[in-house]
């Protein structure tokens, strides 16, 4: 495959996406540390894990399935659950990992719309799968079921043709029914090949990275493929537990950090756990996925003091990679995403899909880009046109070329004839010192249509009122972007991906504002 980016380490890419873990390099060398027991971790080398993924190739292959089938895996993490990812894509079939969480409903239409025939699913997630209609198989992950299933030997990886699908990752953005994201071999090998720069090898080097994102988010995607392709160690954590991601990153001298931003705001408020832990061995933070809020920045920043942080961007459907460095070296500016990289075409535009000037919604031309929506080609033609697709976040430029994310486009409510956008309160909010974390949610209002209400996480030690933060914001801002009501909570609420989970707390609001023992949410 030709490497499309202008990597300053060549690598030799494959061309197929479940051969960056490539166990030449050096077998013996660790390749997972997986805690799925964390009582008991178990140390899989790359020999090992390669040899596991040979074997879940071959037994799709004995399993009689047609080229490009669908392959559902519904699980916690655990390095069976890579190994049958991996698996399936070197054997040509399509990885669809899924959200056991999700709800009945949700996955019955993932599993119709990839046309998903066969299902590995652990033992917690194997009543969830038994139940869906349309499945024809199902394999237990762990124990004697799977180890009948794979057929251990060599397996000859599929040479997948240009643009061939490897993976298909649900996302629902802000609203809607979950969207089927398709992407190729190439796509992804190119964004790992993305994030393998000498810099990050260099960290490699000195100790593993930790993936406690769920499997079926490109954040663990991603951040797994990337380190097989660095020939690197990772932590495997099953999914996110606050104590237990503390520990294990002090306890394996982890070197590489990446995640959400609500995992960094919730270490904040462990103080014991943080006070026993050692964090001197990290030298990379990267957060991404959601959007970076100042406070947990600084917060980041406080907590690896040795480490550089990068506040990343990418979605699904784009990939990553497309904003970095300043091409001549110029220091990064808080809270920027980034200076657009050569290798990527960049646009602002407004609602009318015209070119704007400094501010406006992104339009990204890559090649690490999505193929489409799966089954849905009239949304497809909507998000992609002639190779560019429109994100809907919008973003601002300076007059240097560094981006920053502003909000969603589709997140935008009007009060009292007022365009607001929640990431804009957000931000006000978040320059108050007692502020850990903020969310702002619109809420339906009478007169003003809607009013922006705010749920706080407060830093750790501070106690501000209600008043204060609307005073805060109101002395920053115009009269009609301060929070109408402010609800202080110990933690915010979390999806399946480990991002604030919006909906709950929408429908915290509505009661909340209801309940005729608090004082009526009405504007001032």
């Amino acid at each position: 495959m030709t490497n499309d980016l202008p990597l300053d380490q060549r690598i030799d890419l494959p061309a197929n996406l479940g051969m960056t873990l490539d166990a030449s390099r050096g077998p013996c060398a660790t390749a997972l540390i997986d805690l799925l027991d964390p009582a008991e971790p178990r140390h899989w080398s790359y020999g090992e894990l390669d040899a596991l993924c040979n074997a879940v190739a071959r037994g799709l292959v004995a399993a009689g399935l047609p080229r490009g089938a669908s392959v559902g895996v519904m699980a916690a993490n655990s390095a069976h659950a890579i190994a049958v990812m991996l698996g399936t894509m070197r054997a040509g079939f399509v990885s669809v990992p899924l959200n056991p969480r999700a709800g009945r409903e949700t996955l019955a239409y993932m599993v119709a719309n990839s046309a998903v025939k066969l299902v590995f699913a652990d033992m917690a997630a194997l009543p969830v799968a038994t139940a869906l209609p349309g499945l024809d198989r199902f394999v237990s992950l762990h124990g004697s079921e799977f180890t009948a299933f794979t057929q251990p030997g060599p397996f000859m990886p599929v040479v997948p043709a240009a643009d061939e699908t490897a993976l298909v990752l649900y996302t629902s953005g802000s609203t809607g029914r979950p969207k089927g994201v398709l992407l190729s071999h190439r796509s992804q090998v190119l964004i790992a090949a993305g994030y393998a720069t000498p810099f990050m090898a260099e960290c490699f080097v000195v100790g593993p990275t930790i993936v406690a994102a769920p499997l079926f988010h490109m954040n663990a995607t991603v951040s797994t493929t990337y380190a097989f392709m660095l020939h690197a160690a990772i932590v495997l954590m099953p999914r996110f537990e606050v104590k237990g991601f503390i520990d294990a990153v002090s306890r394996y001298r982890v070197s590489v950090l990446s995640g959400v931003p609500t995992m960094t705001a919730m270490m904040a408020q462990e103080q014991a756990a943080l006070a026993e832990a050692d964090f001197s061995n990290v030298k990379l933070v990267v957060i991404g996925s959601a959007p970076l809020s100042a406070s947990v920045l600084a917060q980041v920043q406080q907590l690896f003091s040795k480490a550089s942080v990068i506040n990343s961007y990418g979605t699904t459907e784009t990939g990553a990679g497309y904003f970095g460095a300043h091409p001549q070296g110029n220091t990064r500016p808080f809270m920027s995403v980034g200076h657009a990289q050569p290798h990527a075409r960049l646009r602002l535009v407004n609602g009318q899909g015209q070119e704007v000037g400094d501010q406006g919604v992104l339009e990204v031309h890559c090649a690490t880009r999505m193929s489409g929506y799966q089954n849905l080609p009239a949304l497809t033609a909507q998000r992609l046109r002639e190779g560019w697709i429109h994100t809907g976040d919008i973003m601002r430029r300076d007059a240097e070329g560094w981006y920053y994310f502003v909000g969603r486009d589709d997140d935008m409510f009007v009060c009292a004839g007022e365009n607001i956008y929640p990431g804009q309160v957000e931000r006000l909010l978040e320059r108050h010192p007692d502020v850990l974390e903020v969310c702002v949610v619109p809420l339906a209002d009478e007169l003003r249509g809607h009013m922006p209400v705010a749920f706080v996480v407060s830093r750790p030690g501070s106690a501000p009122t209600e008043q204060q933060l609307k005073d805060h914001v109101l002395a920053l801002a115009a009269p009609y972007m301060h929070p109408r009501r402010v609800w202080f909570i110990g933690q915010m609420p979390l999806a399946g991906t480990n991002k604030i989970d919006r909906h709950v707390l929408k429908a915290q609001a509505v009661a909340l504002a209801t309940d005729a023992s608090l004082p009526a949410a009405r504007p001032r």
